[in-house]
């Protein structure tokens, strides 16, 4: 197996809608057969799901771990989140296995997101509930990819649910969209 290298932002947020402001060098390693864009994904989750307890999971190689998730003092996890459509029986294991933790899925077009709403319906989990899904638009994603490096500076500011991103003096904005799963 190859080595992952290390990707790495340095990140300026000011969420308005939540008033959580934080600096922080969010750095995590991307395996040689993860895309790009789940690598975006999650870098994304970093600022729209911003917790000062959220982690880096393993969730591309392993199949029990998310891809971000955070836990609180007791060690009772707290936040599950999922980039790009994740395995079905990972997340309805985890769902089953937590009753107050917040599950979140952010894919990277509205198909995936679809899709994902479609697969959980027909498998019906328990507390399937308390899973939220989202997407961003392709688009963003694209511009992001163009922009992006292994070291970048971020400045982001969520305001009425829209971020609007600094990529190393690239400027542009984002809706996080919302897909009603249950």
């Amino acid at each position: 197996m190859s080595t992952p290298f290390r990707c790495q932002i340095r990140l300026v947020l000011s969420d308005l809608d939540r008033n959580v402001f934080a600096q922080r060098t969010v750095a995590m390693a991307q395996f040689p057969d993860e895309p790009d864009q789940h690598v975006l994904l999650r870098f994304l989750a970093w600022v729209w799901f911003y917790d000062e307890a959220l982690q880096d999971g393993q969730g591309f190689l392993d199949q029990t771990q998310a891809d971000l998730w955070a836990q609180d003092l007791t060690g009772a996890l707290t936040l599950w989140i999922e980039c790009g459509p994740p395995p079905l029986k990972r997340l309805c294991k985890a769902l089953g296995r937590s009753r107050t933790a917040r599950f979140i899925a952010l894919c990277g077009t509205e198909s995936e997101a679809r899709d994902l709403r479609k697969a959980l319906r027909a498998e019906r989990p328990r507390h399937l509930d308390r899973v939220e899904l989202y997407f961003v638009d392709s688009e963003f994603l694209d511009w992001l990819e163009s922009h992006g490096r292994r070291n970048m500076d971020w400045t982001a500011t969520l305001s009425d649910g829209t971020l609007y991103l600094d990529c190393d003096g690239h400027t542009h904005q984002c809706l996080l969209h919302a897909v009603a799963v249950a």
